[in-house]
């Protein structure tokens, strides 16, 4: 292991008017140019790269701390920074940007447990201070959130047994969290009214990139878009009218879902409109040239247009008197009203876009009557049936 420091010299530095040699100019150090650094160690290599200070004690003690850290990757192993960061490196290529990051808080909170546990290194991650980490570090999430959580957290411990970083498969021995679904609270025909009404007293910026309060009827529009057809708000905002064909009774608006595995094939979804909304949003006021309803670019590492409509619920549930006021709450409110109205659940949860019907029930069970209904039928045709001999 061999790491070497040196000055470059400037032109106009004093070292090319003393007669040194050649050799004698690269170590010289009696100067104040800039310290570089170049070597190799028994884990990395460090091609010629400035260390950024003229100051030779700063610039040695940075060699000790680089020193000093290859010893102790070799004694204990890559440290759980370095293993996650290269772990999301290589995990970018199969997720969105957005699952991504939460994976990246996930395993934030696990390094920063490690720490506080003295634990730095990825040896050091034993069953029993995983499962500290799940009461301690994530307690005050919902059951759900810890239940993602950990599902994400046993994933990368996967890939660190099978990298080798990691000589126990601990993803096999740590327990999974069992998710408690809430069922889901729709707005009242009353409270819809009232979100609605109060959209309309918004107040804000003026003209486009100002805001969903610069254009309040269009905001509503908005707000309708997602009760009418059960899009996220990821999807909601997106809204791109040229998507839009006209079916027998309907207009069919078929989009790519934000909220998906990252694959070579995204995967394509249809909702429905009315005449009635499409032409309303298609002569309102619109946020940008294309897209009605967002008034700045998308970015697909932030969630700047959805927090907006969030913050703007939130304002408008406070003014109006509806509490927990908030944009998902209108995607169930469509999924209650069409289960109420007959529609199969399976059919329910494809315009949701699901990926599978068993979630639709879990989080919209007590208004399913029609599958309630049909099993109590088939109970009923049972038991009046005799018995064979």
């Amino acid at each position: 292991m061999s790491l070497t420091l040196y000055r470059r010299h400037s032109s106009d530095c004093n070292v090319h008017h003393i007669g040194l040699t050649s050799r004698e100019i690269r170590y010289y150090t009696a100067c104040e140019c800039p310290i570089w650094i170049t070597g190799t160690t028994d884990n990395d290599r460090f091609p010629r790269q400035s260390l950024g200070t003229r100051d030779w004690a700063v610039a040695e003690a940075k060699l000790r701390a680089s020193m000093a850290s290859e010893v102790d990757t070799a004694v204990h192993g890559p440290t759980i920074t370095d293993c996650i960061a290269r772990y999301l490196d290589a995990h970018a290529a199969n997720v969105t940007d957005i699952v991504l990051n939460q994976y990246k808080r996930v395993l934030d909170r696990l390094v920063e447990f490690a720490h506080s546990r003295n634990k730095p290194f990825i040896r050091d991650l034993t069953v029993d201070l995983l499962e500290d980490f799940k009461v301690y570090a994530l307690r005050n999430l919902k059951s759900t959130t810890r239940h993602i959580a950990v599902a994400k957290l046993k994933v990368f411990l996967r890939e660190a047994y099978r990298r080798g970083w990691t000589t126990e498969a601990l993803a096999e021995k740590v327990k999974s969290v069992t998710a408690v679904y809430e069922q889901k609270k729709p707005y009242t025909d009353n409270e819809i009214s009232l979100i609605l009404d109060e959209t309309q007293r918004l107040t804000g910026g003026r003209g486009r990139g100002r805001g969903y309060p610069s254009q309040p009827h269009t905001f509503r529009l908005l707000l309708e878009l997602m009760l009418e057809t059960g899009l996220r708000v990821s999807d909601a905002v997106r809204y791109d009218p040229q998507r839009c064909t006209k079916s027998k009774q309907l207009w069919m608006y078929s989009f790519e879902p934000q909220k998906q595995h990252k694959n070579h094939h995204a995967r394509t979804a249809e909702v429905f409109l009315t005449d009635q909304l499409k032409h309303a949003i298609d002569e309102a006021g619109w946020f940008s040239e294309r897209y009605p309803f967002a008034y700045r670019p998308f970015d697909s590492s932030s969630n700047t247009l959805e927090n907006n409509v969030y913050r703007c619920m939130q304002g408008m549930g406070e003014r109006c008197g509806v509490p927990d006021c908030r944009p998902h709450r209108l995607r169930d409110t469509f999924a209650v009203r069409m289960l109420l109205r007959g529609v199969p659940v399976d059919e329910v949860s494809r315009l949701l876009c699901h990926s599978s019907v068993t979630i639709t029930e879990k989080y919209y069970a007590p208004w399913c009557p029609s599958r309630r209904l049909r099993l109590e039928g088939l109970v009923a045709e049972a038991l009046m049936q005799p018995l064979g001999n």
